[in-house]
C-alpha cells in the first residue's frame, strides 16, 4: 500500500500502469488484440500472466510487438496495423494436409484458424447483406430483441440480470462475471433461432424482397445472392440445387434464411 495524493488514487493508480507496470501492461494489451485478430491469444491466459498461466507460445513475439508498441506511444490503432499487416494474418486457411498435419491444433499459426463470427458481428453482417444496416452514431441503446430494430448491434442494451434472449442463446459471455473470451457451443437453441428467430426470418424476407425487385429470372437471383452474401459466385451445382429447392414449392424467403444461416456466412475462413 502507498499514500493516494491525487484524490481517489485513480490517477495514481493510471499512471503506475503504464509506467511502473509498463512492460506487463503492454504485454496484456497486446496479448489481448492478438487474441482478439486470432482467436487466442500468444498467453492462452489472457488474465493471467502469473506462474498459474501458461507460457506465452512465441515469448520473442510477444516481447518485440510489446515495445515496439510503447515506442509508438500505446496506439492500438498502430497494433491493430501492425497484425494485420503482417503474412501471420493474411495467411489462408485451406493449405496442404501435410502442413496441417504438422501442426494440427494450429500452435504455430501455420496458417489461418477457421473462426465463427461473434454475435453481434453475425447480426450486423445480416443487416449490411440485406442493406438495412443503420449506421447512425450515438442515441439511445435499443432492445435487441425486437427484430424490426436494425442499428447495429454495438448499441444493443445489455442489463446485467436481464440479458438479451437473442444474446444468451448466442453465447455472449454473462455480464455479471469476467470473462476473459468467449466459450464457442453450438447449441439446439442456436439452431432453433436460426429457424424461428424472428430477427433471421425478417432479413431472409426482406432479402427475398429485394431479389425480387431486381429480376424475374431465378437463376440470376441465385448468383445475385450469392454474390451479395458470399462474395463469390455459385458453384453450377450449387445454382441446379437452389432451384430445385424452390420448384418444390418453399418461397424465396425460406431459401434466403438457408444462405443467411449457412457456415460460409457465419465462419471467417
Amino acid at each position: 500500500p502507498r499514500p493516494l495524493t491525487n484524490g481517489s488514487g485513480r490517477l495514481d493508480l493510471a499512471h503506475a500502469i503504464v509506467d511502473e507496470a509498463a512492460a506487463l501492461s503492454a504485454r496484456v494489451i497486446v496479448n489481448r488484440v492478438w487474441q482478439h485478430h486470432f482467436g487466442r491469444g500468444l498467453v492462452e491466459t489472457p488474465s493471467e500472466f502469473g506462474p498459474a498461466g501458461e507460457a506465452p507460445t512465441h515469448p520473442e513475439l510477444l516481447d518485440d510487438l510489446a515495445a515496439r508498441f510503447v515506442e509508438n506511444g500505446w496506439s492500438i490503432k498502430w497494433l491493430h496495423r501492425e497484425i494485420l499487416n503482417s503474412a501471420t494474418w493474411q495467411q489462408t486457411s485451406l493449405v496442404p494436409y501435410e502442413v496441417e498435419s504438422r501442426d494440427p491444433s494450429n500452435h504455430l499459426y501455420s496458417r489461418m484458424t477457421r473462426r465463427r463470427l461473434d454475435f453481434e458481428v453475425w447480426r450486423d453482417a445480416m443487416l449490411a447483406a440485406t442493406n438495412e444496416l443503420d449506421l447512425k452514431v450515438g442515441g439511445e441503446p435499443f432492445n435487441l430483441d425486437d427484430a424490426s430494430q436494425t442499428r447495429r448491434t454495438l448499441y444493443g442494451s445489455v442489463k446485467r440480470r436481464e440479458l438479451s434472449t437473442m444474446l444468451s442463446v448466442n453465447d455472449f459471455p454473462d455480464p455479471i462475471a469476467h470473462s476473459a473470451s468467449r466459450t464457442e457451443t453450438s447449441t439446439p437453441l442456436q439452431l432453433l433461432f436460426s429457424l424461428n428467430g424472428p430477427f433471421v426470418m425478417q432479413r431472409a424476407k426482406t432479402l427475398a424482397t429485394r431479389l425480387a425487385a431486381s429480376t424475374d429470372d431465378d437463376s440470376e437471383r441465385i448468383r445475385l445472392a450469392y454474390s451479395q452474401l458470399l462474395q463469390r459466385a455459385p458453384q453450377p451445382r450449387e445454382v441446379e440445387l437452389g432451384l430445385t429447392f424452390l420448384k418444390s414449392g418453399e418461397p424465396w424467403e425460406r431459401y434466403t434464411q438457408v444462405l443467411l444461416t449457412a457456415n460460409e456466412f457465419l465462419y471467417l475462413d
